[in-house]
């Protein structure tokens, strides 16, 4: 008991957490709203009281910790489901239940992200009349005047608000979930002369960091830094990553080195190093030092606001905050009672921040390098050899995180990098070194020479930075992809990592037959999961706007047939579906265009057939399959440019699927001709169609 004692945060911080997240799911399950809230709050409430009641006359510790237990597990699920969208979807959803165009008042309340063809801004509505006070996503058109929007701008816009829903392609990223955990759930379009700019000098304490951010990045531009250089200079040093090339960043993450380039808990602890070392002068004196460390936590914290205040910077801004109190104080802080305060800190703050990846990532990584590097480093010595002995401790650092960050990489993005070592013996000190390049550029660029002469040794290192990087994901068979694992499987490999450290550490049995029985669980899965591929024969229809997309799985193999267009678009594909490739064990693929010898040609296995069908050309298309004299099991109606819909082939089917690259008055007036001409039962489906 004793050695809990020194863990107050870390003791009562899984409860908090658990019900955190349990509440943050149970809203897609359960219909809640302000009543069931209420009732709920009451009972537990009740409940509550009643168990501190009980345990006050029994003096055991354990029960009163059971107590502590419901109380913050209580705690962190009435606090998420108070700011849950649906529960209290930003109060507004009635308003919106027309979903038709109307006016509204709204403040921008986070930097404008440009895009391809639109600007992306997240806006609160403030329109008083509306009682309408929640977070909205707009796309505004392009142009002279939109352009120039910024943080704190209120201006008026007239636009058609939808709520945000999935295409419900199978294993598609959940897009309506993560707006909901960022406070979104409806989202517009704003076209040019549809909106007016009421007032631009509300920025706000965010809105003057965000104004310093766009002055520096304008220095590092005028250093002469361009393309690439730049936009890994803006992102490393001031996280701003909007401009950031994503072919670059793909480079990037196959190398297993995207983490310098959001700014994390690797940059603030430079920035700490740095300032750390500028204010050592001030250590001499016991009212010099407590002035120094209320410096340091206001200058972490003010780098931190400057690069955005990610999740992972606000918690490495804490934690070493916490170490410079603690050395103020001549106390060393627990690195695991820490974490627990910043992370609490954080959820107390917004609930839904623990949803988030980064923020999973970075704590991931911070315990892996506290627990696991200090044995890997202990394997290998290399004495009186400091570059050798600083090489190890780096590779040692790199493993540690990439091992308690394996099986959250694999869940999401469904990768892993193999030559992660070697890019991080390069790429962590060359961060270093730009990190103090840069800072050294924004001190003296006041005068020119300086500014160009920093600028040079930036452009220069981060050109030989990205051509390593590059050079390292071509390496062939640099990057595992397309891994595919379930959450239930993610939990077993933690589990197992977790009894090997148990074994290794503590030198107990339980860890190793705890680990070795989840691998022999988890193998099963896998055997299991195998099997299933390996006989599977089915065929998806994927919900694509404005495409026709459609896949035969027969096994590991599979047959997409769709617009070359959307097969060469590898951000569509990985959005839409690459994943559930992935979930089906995909091996090999085979494209076929979308033309005139997959038109009207009876398709798929010898027990179903199907055939997609040109309306444009429904004569020929009609004759052809009628000429085959072969019954389908379904028929799937497509073209997206064609406009006349009066006469649908009769088709000996049992189902008819209408294609989701018609538009929706298409779609609309192919309804009615079919129901008006009897033809067989129409499969229509807001997601993918699996037969």
């Amino acid at each position: 008991m004793k050695f809990w004692n020194s863990f107050p945060m870390l003791r009562i911080f899984p409860p908090f957490l658990l019900g955190v997240v349990g509440a943050a799911f149970i809203t897609e399950f359960i219909p809640w709203d302000e009543t069931v809230l209420f009732a709920t709050f009451l009972a537990f409430g009740v409940a509550v009281v009643g168990a501190i009641a009980v345990a006050s006359f029994v003096s055991s510790k354990i029960q009163f910790g059971l107590v502590v237990w419901l109380l913050m597990l209580a705690l962190g699920s009435f606090l998420t489901l108070s700011v849950s969208n649906e529960i209290f979807p930003n109060s507004f959803h009635g308003e919106l239940s027309e979903s038709a165009e109307k006016s509204y008042i709204l403040r921008i309340v986070d930097e404008p992200q440009l895009k391809k063809r639109s600007i992306k801004v997240v806006a609160k509505l403030t329109d008083d009349s509306l009682s309408a006070n929640g977070k909205v996503l707009l796309y505004f058109n392009d142009d002279s005047v939109h352009s120039n929007l910024k943080y704190g701008d209120i201006l008026t816009v007239r636009t058609k608000l939808d709520k945000v829903e999935n295409l419900g392609n199978p294993n598609e990223f959940n897009y309506k979930r993560y707006l909901r955990f960022h406070g979104i759930s409806y989202r517009g379009y704003v076209a040019s002369g549809k909106s007016e700019v009421l007032s631009t000098n509300n920025p706000g304490v965010w809105g003057h960091f965000y104004t310093i951010r766009r002055k520096l990045i304008q220095r590092l531009n005028d250093s002469r830094l361009d393309g690439n250089e730049l936009s890994v200079a803006s992102a490393l040093i001031l996280g701003y990553r909007a401009d950031l090339d994503k072919e670059l960043m793909s480079a990037y993450a196959g190398a297993g080195a995207t983490h310098v380039l959001a700014v994390s808990g690797l940059h603030v602890g430079i920035v700490y190093v740095i300032l750390n070392t500028l204010l050592q002068f001030m250590d001499r004196r016991r009212s010099t030092k407590i002035l120094k460390t209320v410096l340091l936590i206001l200058l972490l914290f003010g780098y931190a606001a400057l690069t955005g205040l990610s999740a992972s910077v606000f918690r490495a801004a804490t934690m070493f905050s916490f170490v410079a109190v603690g050395k103020a104080i001549q106390r060393d802080t627990n690195i695991f009672n820490t974490l627990a305060a910043s992370a609490f800190v954080l959820m107390a703050f917004d609930p839904m921040i623990v949803m988030q990846v980064g923020f999973q990532l970075s704590y991931a990584a911070v315990i892996g390098i506290v627990v696991i590097q200090p044995r890997l480093f202990e394997l290998l010595a290399f004495p009186r050899s400091k570059l050798l002995d600083w090489a190890w401790s780096i590779t040692c650092v790199s493993v540690a995180a990439q091992i308690a960050t394996a099986p959250l990489g694999l869940l999401y993005f469904h990768q892993f990098p193999n030559f992660f070592w070697i890019s991080n013996l390069l790429v962590i000190p060359a961060a270093a070194v730009i990190l103090y390049l840069g800072f050294s550029l924004f001190v003296f660029s006041f005068w020119e020479p300086t500014l160009l002469f920093f600028g040079f040794l930036l452009d220069g290192l981060i050109s030989i930075l990205n051509q390593v990087v590059v050079w390292i994901e071509n390496i062939p068979y640099s990057v595992l992809s397309g891994i595919d694992i379930s959450t239930i499987e993610a939990l077993m490999i933690y589990t197992m990592i977790f009894g090997v450290l148990l074994f290794v550490v503590q030198k107990a049995r339980f860890g190793l037959y705890t680990s070795l029985t989840m691998a022999i669980v988890f193998m099963m899965f896998q055997i299991v999961e195998v099997h299933e591929q390996r006989y599977q024969r089915f065929v998806t229809i994927y919900n694509i706007r404005g495409e026709a997309a459609v896949a035969l799985f027969d096994g590991t193999h599979v047959d997409f047939i769709g617009s070359s267009k959307f097969y060469n678009d590898e951000q569509s594909m990985l959005f839409h579906v690459r994943h559930h490739w992935w979930s089906r064990g995909v091996e090999t693929d085979r494209f076929l265009e979308l033309n005139d010898e997959i038109e009207n040609r009876i398709m798929g296995f010898d027990d179903q057939k199907f055939a997609l069908v040109d309306l444009k050309s429904k004569e020929n298309g009609q004759l052809e399959i009628e000429r085959k004299m072969e019954p389908l099991d379904f028929a799937i109606l497509m073209e997206s440019g064609w406009n006349e819909v009066n006469q649908i082939p009769q088709l000996s089917t049992d189902q008819i699927i209408v294609a989701n690259n018609f538009g929706p008055k298409i779609t609309e007036r192919i309804i009615g001709v079919l129901n008006e001409e009897d033809n067989p039962l129409l499969l229509q489906s807001n997601g993918a169609v699996i037969l």
